[in-house]
């Protein structure tokens, strides 16, 4: 025999969480929370180091190509920096991403190199806020990340990481450049240096993003990364996030985050942030909401005892 217990209305058991409110206002949203991060960020640096004294204001938001040839291997201009994520980064931020923009702590788990990458990543989201850097999830990505999903994760998981890589499309769309190669060199070259890569997926992602015109392939794959040296001479800087933020760090772009006087220009598009950011979120709220309605089927069922 069972009782009859009290239980949420039905009309309020499918309401989605409060804390989606927050997105009513996605642009003033996004800049707030980019700017959490970078504020995090750069009080974080400010302990540890500070700005020689003299030197120049550089050009921003956007990079000059020429002043910085290790990371733009010889291209010219000024513009973005392009950077496709590999599946296993796209992974790790689909799992940490709220405690790197909430600035929270780490999962006591994350210990030793994974955590200095995944600190690595958090600046580099800083940098992506106050920077003209450009994220890119390639077709080859998805491909692999539904294969690599299938196997570890449930249905409503698999949902929520497809909501984080539309989130990362989305912005890349409003990307203006072309892809245009920057390096032209015989196919059969390109061909020759992906042998160096690790057949499979693997090989199709760095193909893709060097015909795509990425600057940076970000990955956490050592046999990708081993290929770098090959696939140098075709535009594409594969590596890290601890040798991205390396890079990075040499062309100065650390600066706009230890001084204000090296931030003077506006956040580029702020409502990125919140696309990023709320992505993150999809798997928390579903779960919510998930558990409001199994709580409401108990209490149904007890109901009609």
């Amino acid at each position: 025999m069972c009782a009859k217990q009290g239980g949420p209305e039905p009309e309020n058991v499918s309401s989605p969480p409060a804390p989606a409110a927050a997105f009513v206002l996605t642009d003033t949203y996004g800049f707030t929370i980019g700017s959490a991060l970078a504020t995090f960020v750069s009080q974080q640096l400010r302990s540890a180091a500070s700005v020689p004294v003299g030197l120049p204001v550089a050009e921003g938001p956007q990079f000059v190509y020429d002043q910085n040839p290790s990371l733009f291997l010889g291209r010219h201009g000024r513009g973005p920096l392009r950077v496709a994520w590999d599946t296993n980064l796209l992974i790790d931020y689909f799992e940490h991403g709220p405690a790197i923009w909430q600035a929270a702590e780490w999962n006591p788990a994350v210990q030793g190199e994974y955590r200095l990458e995944l600190e690595a990543l958090q600046i580099i989201m800083a940098i992506w806020v106050m920077r003209d850097v450009r994220f890119f999830v390639l077709d080859e990505t998805l491909r692999d990340s539904r294969r690599a999903l299938s196997a570890r994760t449930l249905e409503h998981r698999r949902v929520a990481w497809q909501e984080l890589a539309n989130a990362v499309r989305a912005i890349e769309a409003r990307d203006e450049a072309r892809d245009l190669p920057t390096l032209v060199l015989p196919d059969s070259a390109l061909k020759t240096a992906l042998q160096a890569v690790p057949p499979g997926a693997d090989r199709r992602l760095a193909s893709e993003a060097v015909r795509r015109s990425m600057h940076v392939l970000l990955t956490r794959d050592k046999g990708v990364m081993r290929a770098a040296p090959a696939v140098r001479p075709f535009g594409l800087f594969i590596g890290s996030p601890q040798d991205l933020l390396g890079e990075l760090t040499a062309a100065g772009a650390l600066l706009c985050l230890l001084d204000p006087k090296y931030a003077y220009w506006p956040l580029p598009d702020p409502e990125r942030s919140a696309y990023l950011y709320r992505a993150t979120l999809a798997d928390e709220y579903r779960l919510g909401s998930l558990s409001i309605r199994e709580n409401a089927s108990v209490e149904d069922e007890r109901s009609s005892c």
